[in-house]
């Protein structure tokens, strides 16, 4: 950064973009596999309907036609869509133009992303043609029923999933599904979906994400993976594996007439953060897709290990957060700000000193004890050592202290919650432990080496049981490494080629890094 000026136009930029998937979170919970679809939903999982799943038409060994009763009802995750002999049928066929799956119908609104939805439908039914074969050792069978964009314009009927049509209200209240009887797609395109303002405010790549999640859904049916009845939260979490492998796909231009950049990585992250499943629903609730973590860790697999990587995880799934709160735990979910006896900023400080002390407890002089300082100018710190805290917070060795943007930490903290304060802190004592380790990386590598230390201590405060771990003074609650993702998104470089904190991709896989594994993990990154 170069001022003030530049730097406060970054932060509100960045800031007002997440804002917008926080606000949508109100809006858009993500669900699992109903009856017969498998889908992204505009309805709370709370707000469920109660249909009885056991009824005779939604048993597949009765009912090889699909379901009667509502398709909106999200209570069964087994269905006709898990029946592999409701889904498509014949042999195999060459892929088909995109024009012969992509139904617009009669009164198509434009989108900025329509081609890019064509080019990212031919895509998928070309890579499927040969990749499922190579994976699954049978040939593909092509999309039979195709993928519907659905407006209230639209007269041309959209397919029933489980009934004979499917109306705009029920598209729209799914946003985007795929349905294993008629084996289609559909998605919400009227003027006020969701999928469009994302796409608006984050890129039309989130078009893409989408269709290759849904496609995904698609490969489980041809495969039998619905038959083995697992769990949602296992199916969503291969979706947004094949998802992350396809967007992986487009960014190195393999797809023809898609061109994805960094920023369209960027807006398929948050997108993921946006349809994350509300805090206090359990990960096996039918219907659940996974916290903002759980779900961005799936696609990140999937980007840098391809779709091979991504087939395994029914069997081996990744490891999944806890996303209900404790009997113990606090109902508001956050500390009170402020640096009082039970403040944000008193806990994290208390609780990342004692960390590191114990972790170099065998080392001669340990670690300090650092204390946090606030700056009134962020770009003007009293120590020579550090010319601004632009990512929110820095280390001063030469004095052991934190300076932190006050400012900008409240703003964090209000936007998204208390775990945006441990986050940018444990950065910056993360510097001080390269410090003390003599770790002689710079720039990018060493901010992500920051960003792995972090994750190593906020895998000493995870819950242990379902309640906070002895010993410690802070715990991670439900939605607080989503907390952690959202501030990653204002601070990453927007571009790999910039190399200076690493961007956010590159930040998050990072910190999942440290979370999931042991602080080894992260200290086998610096050089002997």
């Amino acid at each position: 950064m170069t001022g003030w000026r530049t730097y406060t136009f970054a932060v509100r930029r960045r800031a007002a973009l997440v804002t917008m998937l926080s606000a949508s979170l109100a809006v858009l919970a993500a669900c699992g596999a109903s009856s017969p679809v498998a889908v992204e939903r505009s309805r709370e999982l709370a707000d469920q309907p109660t249909t009885d799943p056991t009824s005779d038409s939604t048993d597949p060994t009765t009912d090889p036609t699909g379901p009667t009763s509502d398709p909106t009802d999200p209570t069964d995750p087994t269905g006709p869509s898990t029946d592999p002999t409701t889904g498509p049928t014949g042999p195999s066929t060459e892929p088909r133009p995109p024009s012969d799956i992509l139904d617009v119908g009669n009164a198509k609104p434009g989108r900025s992303y329509d081609d890019l939805v064509a080019a990212t439908v031919a895509d998928l039914e070309q890579l499927w043609s040969t990749t499922y074969p190579e994976l699954y050792g049978e040939p593909y069978e092509p999309l039979e029923g195709g993928v519907f964009p659905a407006y209230p314009e639209r007269t041309d009927p959209v397919p029933g999933c489980g009934n004979d049509e499917s109306s705009y209200p029920d598209v729209r209240a799914y946003v985007a599904f795929y349905c294993s009887v008629g084996d289609f797609i559909a998605y919400d395109d009227g003027d006020d979906s969701l999928l469009l303002q994302l796409s608006e405010e984050l890129g039309d790549s989130v078009m893409g994400v989408v269709l290759a999640h849904e496609w995904g859904h698609a490969i489980q049916q041809r495969n039998g993976t619905f038959a083995q009845d697992p769990a949602t939260i296992y199916t969503e979490q291969q979706a947004d594996c094949f998802s992350g492998a396809w967007t992986a796909r487009a960014r190195n231009g393999e797809v023809d007439g898609v061109e994805f950049s960094d920023a369209d990585v960027l807006g398929g992250l948050a997108a993921l953060i946006a349809v994350r499943d509300p805090i206090n629903v359990s990960s096996q609730n039918p219907g659940a897709h996974g916290s903002g973590f759980d779900r961005v860790g799936a696609f990140q697999v999937g980007y840098l290990n391809g779709f091979a990587r991504c087939v395994e995880l029914i069997d081996t799934p990744l490891p999944l957060v806890p996303n209900e709160l404790s009997p113990t735990g606090n109902p508001a979910g956050n500390a009170e700000w402020g640096d009082g006896p039970r403040g944000i900023l008193t806990i994290v400080v208390g609780d990342l000193n004692r960390y590191w002390q114990l972790v170099f407890a065998d080392q001669e002089g340990g670690f300090p004890e650092l204390t946090i300082v606030a700056a009134d100018d962020p770009t003007n710190v009293d120590c020579a050592e550090v010319e601004s805290v632009d990512d929110g917070a820095a280390f001063c060795p030469s004095t052991n202290q934190v300076f932190y943007d006050a400012e900008y930490l409240r703003q964090l903290y209000d936007q998204f919650g208390d775990f945006t304060v441990g986050y940018t802190l444990g950065t910056a004592w993360s510097e001080a432990a390269q410090t003390l380790l003599g770790s002689p990386l710079s720039d990018e590598p060493r901010s992500l080496l920051n960003d792995c230390l972090t994750g190593s201590w906020v895998n000493t405060i995870l819950p242990e049981n379902g309640q906070p771990p002895a010993g410690t003074l802070a715990s991670i609650e439900p939605g607080d490494l989503d907390e952690a993702i959202q501030t990653v998104l204002l601070i990453g470089d927007e571009d790999a080629e910039e190399n200076q904190n690493g961007t956010a991709f590159e930040k998050i896989d990072s910190f999942r890094d440290g979370v999931l594994n042991t602080l080894n993990t992260c200290t086998d990154r610096i050089p002997d």
